[in-house]
């Protein structure tokens, strides 16, 4: 009787099962890699919205509580010396394409001071400031990547109907927060470290191609800087440019002091 020889592949069948089973564990990775790629933006675009909603909830409610506001073109603009005459943004005068009196005064910059003066007892006494500002310091940095901040003074009080809080100048309360030798200011805390204002339209008066605007803007019927609503657009920026995994979120919002 005939020794039978023992069972085994041959090459060929070794190679084929080889490559078929390449192939399934290709395409099981590739399907790993989509979905973590999927589970990154939507990681990232959930942070950025949350992000968001918190922002737009506290400058909504900290805008409506002011009794005015001042837009400044960078925080640099808060020196020890400051000149509210001549430090907060200058106000341009906008005129319809047909010139057809719907003429509006514009002002814009990357730092907004709000005030809140209400008091039961004297109106002239400054109760809190709170400032919001991105650490730009030109138009080439505006143009990138740039943190959000915010600092707030302690509530001073309302004082009482013979005595005053001890705060009733404006400048010479900036002039002590000087957030130009401190953009870091003790008390001070980041908000978002990436965002960007939205992109200019080229051609525009003042700003050349690739430029950003600043993030607040407001508009007024009048030349004074304090009288109208302040806009805010901007984006808040999360995740990497790596494989073009970027996200990010803008918003367009108008609220106004509280009058």
């Amino acid at each position: 009787m005939k020794n039978r020889r023992p069972a085994a592949f041959t090459l060929v069948e070794v190679m084929v099962s080889m490559t078929v089973g390449a192939i399934v564990m290709g395409m099981c990775l590739s399907t790993f890699l989509m979905g973590m790629r999927t589970l990154y933006k939507d990681n990232q675009r959930l942070a950025t919205n949350a992000s968001l909603r918190s922002f737009m909830a506290q400058i909504s409610k900290e805008t409506l509580d002011a009794s005015y506001f001042y837009v400044f073109p960078y925080y640099t603009s808060l020196t020890s010396s400051i000149d509210l005459a001549t430090a907060p943004a200058s106000m341009a005068q906008i005129e319809d394409a047909a010139d057809n009196d719907y003429d509006k005064w514009v002002a814009q910059g990357d730092c907004l001071v709000l005030v809140t003066r209400t008091s039961q007892y004297r109106t002239t006494d400054i109760r809190q400031i709170r400032i919001y500002y991105r650490t730009t310091t030109s138009q080439g940095s505006r143009n990138q990547e740039a943190p959000l901040r915010y600092y707030e003074t302690a509530d001073w009080g309302e004082g009482t109907a013979s005595t005053s809080n001890g705060h009733t100048d404006l400048a010479t309360e900036l002039g002590a927060i000087n957030l130009n030798a401190n953009p870091l200011r003790s008390g001070s805390r980041l908000i978002h470290p990436r965002t960007v204002g939205r992109k200019v339209p080229a051609p525009y008066t003042g700003y050349t191609a690739g430029d950003r605007y600043p993030i607040f803007c407001t508009e007024s019927p009048d030349s004074t800087p304090t009288n109208g609503f302040i806009a805010l657009n901007l984006e808040f920026i999360n995740g990497s440019t790596t494989n073009n995994l970027l996200s990010s979120s803008s918003f367009n919002y108008t609220i106004s002091p509280r009058r």
